[in-house]
């Protein structure tokens, strides 16, 4: 650490770069919940990068999230969670 002081736009510079890097920290966990077979709630999910009625992937970040199964709809969309409905026959993490 350098004995210079900072000044205050030095200090909020380090602070926003302290802030940007720290970024992936603060979002939420990927989070599942089964009911069944018949229903998944998921937390944490980004985006859609699949929709059939065979096979539902979802983005969580760093990993993905792929139900398979039949008649496989999504009930619900929206800030970062999901509602996974059909008959799922299995579910991955990639």
């Amino acid at each position: 650490m350098s004995s210079q002081k900072q000044s205050p736009a030095q200090r909020l510079h380090s602070l926003e770069e302290q802030v940007t890097g720290s970024t992936a920290a603060l979002l939420p966990a990927l989070r599942v919940e089964l009911l069944e077979n018949r229903q998944a709630v998921v937390d944490g999910c980004r985006s859609i990068l699949e929709y059939s009625d065979s096979c539902i992937r979802l983005s969580g970040g760093k990993l993905i999230l792929r139900f398979t199964g039949s008649g496989l709809e999504l009930r619900a969309f929206r800030e970062g969670s999901a509602i996974v409905s059909g008959r799922i026959t299995s579910v991955e993490m990639v």
